[in-house]
């Protein structure tokens, strides 16, 4: 056996401490089981944009990474905005029927990568190459790396009672997420697949949704240990207030189709409230 394959080999034996690769091999790819957990990732994606891995990490890393998230709480940096759907300036004059004019809410707290633990599981699961290589083929992307930000590589949200992420369109095609505790009430995922497309934006259809309309509406589950890749530039989408007392957690995996990406410092500033 190589180096190179013993070195692939215990990496996996590391990280399966935290992964359940005997339920999901996403580092044997070119076996059976592989290529069918990747097709099936991959035709979810095409038909309803979506794909959820659930129990993906097992409980023991869960419930550390809880323990980490609530333990740094107190010093996590706390957004609260209003925007619209685009996520931009709301004008200050607009027709009533222009989603551009219609408020959302989004508030959370963050903690950014280089606050996350050296130990933690999340270091290890974020930087293991087998799992970029996996997210990469499932979203169908011919080049796929990781974030090179100290701060917004790999972040972790907190969403505490009454925080939430209004309805929006991502400006990015992808997003990638880790569920580490839902809360008890409220915080529910949703979504439009594909309510607007590259040739209409469909702001009739916006609207609707916007006043309350759910026709078509996708409600994800939110188990812990659950791995989400979601494409969410034309599907609409939000996490509903958080009603309970128990904090929502979620971390936030950030890749690139271009090698050595960042943030720039005003997005920086404004996610983290500070710059590197």
């Amino acid at each position: 056996m190589s180096r190179e394959m013993l070195s692939a080999t215990d990496e996996a034996e590391k990280v399966s401490e935290f992964i359940d690769l005997n339920r999901y091999p996403i580092h044997r790819l070119e076996t059976p089981e592989g290529r069918g957990l990747l097709e099936k990732c991959q035709q979810e994606l095409r038909t309803r944009g979506a794909c959820q891995l659930h129990g993906f990490l097992r409980p023991y890393a869960v419930e550390r990474l809880v323990a980490e998230a609530l333990g740094k709480a107190d010093s996590a940096y706390r957004t609260d905005d209003t925007h619209n759907v685009y996520f931009e300036t709301i004008p200050d004059s607009v027709a009533d029927d222009d989603p551009r004019g219609m408020r959302q809410h989004s508030s959370k707290l963050t903690i950014a990568w280089d606050r996350v633990d050296q130990d933690s599981p999340l270091r290890a699961v974020y930087n293991w190459d087998a799992l970029t290589n996996f997210i990469g083929q499932a979203l169908e992307m011919p080049q796929f790396y990781r974030y090179d930000d100290s701060l917004g590589a790999c972040s972790v949200a907190l969403f505490e009672k009454g925080d939430e992420l209004g309805w929006h369109f991502d400006r990015s095609h992808f997003a990638v997420t880790l569920m580490l505790q839902p809360t008890d009430a409220g915080g529910e995922y949703e979504y439009f697949h594909m309510l607007r497309t590259p040739g209409d934006e469909n702001e009739q259809g916006v609207v609707s949704r916007l006043r309350g309309s759910s026709e078509g509406v996708i409600r994800l589950a939110n188990e812990p240990g659950t791995l989400s890749l979601f494409r969410g530039r034309y599907s609409m989408h939000r996490v509903k207030p958080v009603l309970g007392e128990t904090t929502r957690v979620n971390a936030v995996l950030a890749y690139s189709e271009k090698p050595d990406d960042k943030l720039n410092s005003l997005t920086q500033s404004l996610f983290y409230g500070r710059t590197t």
